[in-house]
């Protein structure tokens, strides 16, 4: 007996120190690879405070899986059995290494040698009710996975699988052993099997309770054998995994992104004769931290516009394939692409993704993203590098290789030529404003405004987004508000080309910008595209701009509140309104009420869509999709059309020049261009002005 004790602890021991030392080993590996990446230009340490807090809620708060009320309830089982029943791991590990001590007339360790009496009884009931809850949400969790709900846990991940199989495995186990160590307890006591501290233990034991007390004892040490080997190879196994988000979730969180959202970092086209990024390696490390810290919950994948619509874009899996190449194919590159024949049997899967890519980014991912950011939104866990890894791989492929699709070289020429992407000419930038007597900066001599009315070059060229800027002037007028435009001066922010990968047009754009800015006097700059609002009050602060902007929707909020458009409500309508959110305007630039206030206070009735807010759906037009074809799948914005359809709307009113064409030719696609009319919040409010007030 004394031998077999010595042995049990020497096995123990050694199989302990191989588990947590192969852990340890591959968590430093995984930590190197992480840190092969570049630095990035962001600050990633500022402001801890609100880190902390946002690792706290997001964390042990949930904050974000809430969301999901059943996903979310399970994962806290299993977060808090995972801090709880670590505890009682702890304990039957240092009890097989302390068993020797039987040898020498001694016992090995338990918890209850060292803990008072209630606290020890604490620690049964708080093992005992978390065990028995984790092995009900294991169950849970993989009947969920058998039957496909929700989808976005489709397809089926072995890898999520087998880990719950070892939960199940670990606490099954756990009560093959605690149930016979219960009853011994009992006997020893001469009291009854079951125990109030132990109560699902207590069913173990009343099981076990017509077996002899050898026979208990036997059957005790094949529960400790049983659950110790599972846990040890639950340890061994688990950085394998993608479950080693359980540790690099946490530092993921604390470094959330604050500024530069959905970018690769920025380039110094002085100081490098590389331009985008090819290789895994060159991206940042906060990205590859990314990686590695995805749950692979596929919650972005059930928000993303191009996957919901067929394309074989899936956010999760470009985290997975940045994951891959780093971890198992250093040397290829990041970038797949190998032709596709999308009509071969075996070569899309139904959600349509390509079979046959896996570590790499096909080309046909890359160009399918319209960097709505809906991915971000709905990270549990704060990772924010989706957009920004496909548009530095875009970086690679447009000023490297120059290659991209056909469709982009004539915005690209006339972003370059003209400073627009339609190719329409600086002198025939104020067309739009014929008969409206628009002041120009430059005709101010010196005296500072109170508004630059940024045109953009959709409000410029556009002729249905030419009508939304002049309903907005008729209100800036009708409202008393100081204002002026740039005229044939202005030139395209270049979001379109920084979002298709033409970093070197961007950056061109934005110091004439910037240039064309600094003489003059204004105090805010006022615009109706999200785009040019994102650009041009974030981005441009890299160039030197740091501008003070907001969009038409908040201004005209503004100006509603204070009573100073004149209004004449009695033209108000029946018409039932859905509001379509802009990405970069409800995710980008955190704007989601003032639209609906404007609605609300030019007396309108609206109706939501039933993903709206920063939950919106994308019209399909961002990341420059706005310039290209799409020729996969079913049209982003047929599908958004669709959603506003079914709200009974006979307005959709937006906010933004693109969601305009976009939701106007769904409208088209869709035939219901007469019954269902598309029109700019500036334009139902300047409907309602009274006579003669502008």
């Amino acid at each position: 007996m004394a031998v077999l004790a010595v042995l049990q602890s020497v096995l123990v021991a050694a199989l302990s120190a191989i588990a947590f030392g192969f852990m340890a080993v591959e968590l430093r590996r995984l930590a190197r690879l992480i840190a092969s990446g570049t630095p990035g230009d962001e600050i990633l340490t500022d402001v801890p405070a609100e880190r902390l807090s946002k690792l706290v809620s997001f964390s042990l708060g949930h904050r974000k899986l809430k969301e999901d009320a059943s996903a979310g309830i399970l994962h806290a089982v299993f977060l808090y059995g995972f801090f709880v029943l670590g505890i009682g791991h702890l304990e039957v590990l240092l009890e097989g290494v302390t068993c020797f001590l039987v040898a020498f007339g001694g016992r090995a360790f338990t918890y209850d040698r060292v803990l008072p009496a209630g606290l020890t009884s604490a620690y049964h009931l708080s093992q005992d009710v978390f065990a028995a809850a984790v092995l009900v949400a294991a169950a849970i969790a993989l009947a969920r996975r058998f039957a496909g709900r929700p989808a976005r846990l489709l397809p089926r991940s072995a890898d999520g699988e087998r880990i719950l199989w070892f939960l199940l495995a670990l606490y099954v186990t756990f009560f093959l052993l605690a149930g016979p160590s219960l009853l011994l307890r009992q006997r020893a006591a001469g009291a009854a099997a079951l125990s109030l501290v132990q109560p699902v233990t207590s069913f173990a034991a009343v099981a076990f309770a017509s077996l002899a007390t050898p026979a208990v004892e036997a059957l005790r040490g094949l529960g400790f054998w049983a659950h110790t080997l599972v846990f040890l190879a639950f340890a061994a196994y688990l950085p394998t995994t993608k479950h080693m988000h359980l540790v690099f979730a946490w530092p993921n969180l604390y470094f959330f992104r604050r500024q530069r959202y959905g970018l690769p970092p920025r380039t110094f086209f002085e100081k490098t004769e590389k331009f985008g990024i090819d290789q895994v390696q060159e991206l940042p490390w906060k990205s590859l931290l990314d990686s590695f810290a995805c749950t692979e919950c596929g919650r972005c994948n059930s928000v993303c516009p191009a996957h919901a619509t067929g394309k074989p874009l899936q956010p999760m899996k470009v985290l997975r394939d940045v994951k891959l190449n780093l971890r198992d194919r250093t040397d290829a590159a990041l970038v797949s692409d190998s032709q596709i024949d999308r009509s071969r049997p075996g070569v899309v899967r139904g959600d349509g993704g390509y079979l046959q890519v896996d570590g790499q980014v096909h080309l046909d991912e890359l160009w399918a993203c319209t960097t709505c950011a809906a991915c971000v939104q709905a990270c549990p866990v704060l990772i924010d590098s989706v957009p920004g890894t496909l548009v530095a791989l875009r970086q690679s492929q447009v000023m490297m290789e120059s290659r991209f699709p056909q469709e982009a070289t004539t915005a690209f020429k006339g972003l370059e030529t003209k400073g627009n992407p339609w190719g329409l000419g600086p002198d025939r930038r104020m067309e739009w404003a014929e008969g409206l007597e628009v002041p120009l900066m430059s005709e101010l001599a010196g005296r500072e405004v109170e508004y630059l009315l940024w045109v953009g070059c959709a409000g410029a060229t556009d002729p249905r987004a030419r009508k939304t800027n002049q309903a907005l002037v008729r209100i800036l007028k009708a409202a008393g508000v100081d204002f002026a435009t740039l005229g044939s001066e202005e030139r395209c922010t270049g979001d379109p080309a920084r979002r298709l990968g033409n970093e070197y047009v961007f950056a061109q754009l934005a110091s004439e910008n910037v240039a064309t800015l600094t003489p003059y006097r204004f105090r805010k700059i006022l615009v109706t595209c999200p785009h040019c609002l994102n650009s041009l009050g974030k981005e441009y602060r890299e160039h030197g701009g740091n501008y003070s902007v907001v969009h038409h929707s908040q201004l005209l909020s503004e100006l509603l509140a204070a009573g100073r458009v004149p209004l004449d409500l009695a033209k108000s309508s029946d018409e039932l309104v859905t509001f379509h959110d802009p990405c970069y305007l409800a995710r980008y630039s955190d704007t989601v009420e003032p639209p609906r206030d404007v609605l609300d206070r030019i007396g309108v009735k609206s109706v939501e869509m039933t993903q709206s807010g920063k939950s919106g759906f994308c019209c399909g037009a961002g990341g420059g999709r706005i310039f290209l074809e799409e020729r996969i799948g079913k049209r982003v914005n047929v599908e958004r059309t669709e959603q506003a359809l079914a709200t009974g709307a006979s307005t959709v009113a937006v906010g933004c020049p693109f969601c305009m064409t976009m939701m106007t030719d769904g409208t088209k696609a869709k035939g219901v261009d007469e019954q269902v009319k598309v029109k700019d919040l500036a334009e139902l409010v300047a409907e309602r002005l009274r006579p003669g007030a502008s």
